[in-house]
């Protein structure tokens, strides 16, 4: 393969032409998020049902509860928030609270990533149950953020903060969702903790970050679609997750085929 600039020689995963510096087309065609989501999609459709048991796992003891703090935190517990004290504890509790159930849909990642097929026992989801404490401490980290963020750029009571740092979260919140999506597949696939795991997507998936953001995007409308139906038809969310786990999967496990963390030193 050679650069279509210089006509210099590629190999076949490099992203940019050592060269010329130009991008080559590896990004739109062999990691274009899309064709790796559409793969996994004509593997995953005609085993959808054996992954039925995990998926109920994960929906009955992480789903539905994180939907019920949402429904509690909404309408019937009302935190106060009128001194910063008081909007820093609304905070850690609602942060512990989420971050409590979250895992329990994380942990699926354990046994999907041990193996290349698509489907998710139920004995497979206990046996996961061994590494909620690393699932939890991911959450938390991300919890964090999302806290730190909030408060920079919403202020606290008595402290408001500059109308533009409104949008600034909103692109805060996009760009880590980016950054922390394939951290999950590298804690089990490189044996990193959290934090590791976060820090090296950080680093070295910055070229593919965009894939990662529309990867992230379609699997949130599609789960939003699912937990809509959830209610009326009680299965369609439980096969959209288990979609949603072996996207990110087979997605960031091209990403380490490409030695993409080998590409930023």
């Amino acid at each position: 393969m050679r650069c279509k600039y210089c006509n210099a020689r590629l190999a076949v995963h490099d992203i940019w032409c050592m060269q010329c510096g130009k991008q080559t087309p590896v990004i739109k065609n062999e990691l274009y998020a899309m064709k790796s989501l559409a793969e996994t999609w004509k593997a995953y459709k005609g085993k959808m049902t054996s992954s039925l048991p995990g998926a109920a796992f994960a929906l009955i003891l992480g789903l539905i509860p994180i939907a019920v703090l949402i429904w509690l935190f909404s309408s019937i517990i009302q935190l106060e928030s009128n001194t910063a004290a008081q909007m820093l504890l609304n905070l850690l509790i609602k942060s512990v609270s989420f971050s409590l159930f979250i895992p329990f849909v994380l942990i699926a990642f354990k046994p999907i990533c041990k193996h290349n097929e698509y489907h998710l026992k139920l004995s497979e989801m206990f046996a996961a149950l061994r590494v909620y404490p690393r699932y939890f401490l991911w959450t938390l980290i991300n919890a964090l953020f999302f806290c730190v963020i909030y408060i920079v750029c919403f202020g606290l009571p008595n402290f408001a903060s500059a109308p533009i740092l409104h949008l600034v979260w909103l692109v805060l919140v996009n760009y880590w969702v980016a950054i922390s999506l394939p951290s999950l597949v590298l804690m089990e696939e490189r044996s990193y903790n959290p934090w590791q795991a976060i820090r090296m997507s950080y680093l070295h998936f910055q070229d593919v970050r965009w894939n990662i953001y529309l990867l992230a995007i379609v699997l949130a409308v599609l789960n939003a679609f699912g937990c809509l139906l959830f209610f009326l038809l009680l299965i369609p969310e439980a096969l959209i997750l288990p979609l949603s786990l072996f996207a990110v999967r087979d997605y960031t496990r091209r990403l380490l085929d490409f030695e993409l963390l080998n590409y930023r030193l």
